[in-house]
């Protein structure tokens, strides 16, 4: 006789449980017809961010090199294309290993063996507007002043202002006139190495 109390007292108890959680469920909504309340109304607010980014684009990256014969009688020029991937703003750097054209070979009394030559960038945003600046090579070596010198950082380099992902026209140019220098520059091969990093900009 217990145990059949107790197996009832069990059974109440589940009977209640249940009983319970389906009051419960009641109270949030009631089917048609069964209440005076047909529908729950809740708010949900939804956010999103865009994280930004900034590189170069696909084959976007200035390469290329130049091979100009006598080039202390005629000068060179030329443009390399640029096309950035930055949804805000960046900032652009260049760096020269040598600070100009260096000959590998040692220079006598009234000879030269680094030549001088010009760098420019030219960057434009995807809504119209750009940045540019000139630069000798010298001051683009380590420490040197040029305003787009070194690596590019948040403060680092020629700053443009608005998104670029397209094909903007924006191009790094290398150029030098005939050489005018007093000391005659050594008969030899030039070269120099330019590094050309882009970074997001506040």
């Amino acid at each position: 006789m217990g145990f059949l109390r107790g197996l009832f007292l069990l059974a109440l108890a589940v009977i209640s449980v249940i009983a319970s959680q389906h009051a419960h469920a009641q109270v949030t909504a009631y089917a048609v017809g069964q209440g005076a309340v047909n529908s729950v109304e809740v708010g949900v607010e939804v956010r999103a961010s865009v994280l930004g980014r900034c590189g170069f684009a696909t084959s976007g990256a200035p390469t290329g090199t130049i091979d100009q014969p006598d080039f202390d009688q005629s000068g060179f020029t030329r443009d390399f294309a640029i096309q950035l991937n930055c949804t805000g703003a960046s900032r652009i750097a260049v760096s020269s290993a040598n600070g100009g054209m260096m000959n590998a070979a040692t220079g006598g009394t009234g000879y030269q063996i680094k030549a001088p030559y010009n760098v420019a960038l030219y960057v434009a945003a995807d809504n119209g507007t750009n940045a540019s600046a000139t630069c000798a090579a010298a001051t683009l070596a380590a420490g040197g002043s040029c305003t787009f010198a070194g690596t590019a950082g948040t403060a680092t380099g020629l700053r443009l202002g608005g998104a670029s992902t397209k094909a903007n026209g924006s191009y790094l140019r290398v150029s030098a006139p005939a050489y005018a220098g007093t000391d005659t520059l050594a008969a030899g091969r030039y070269t120099d190495t330019l590094s050309i990093t882009v970074s997001v900009s506040p």
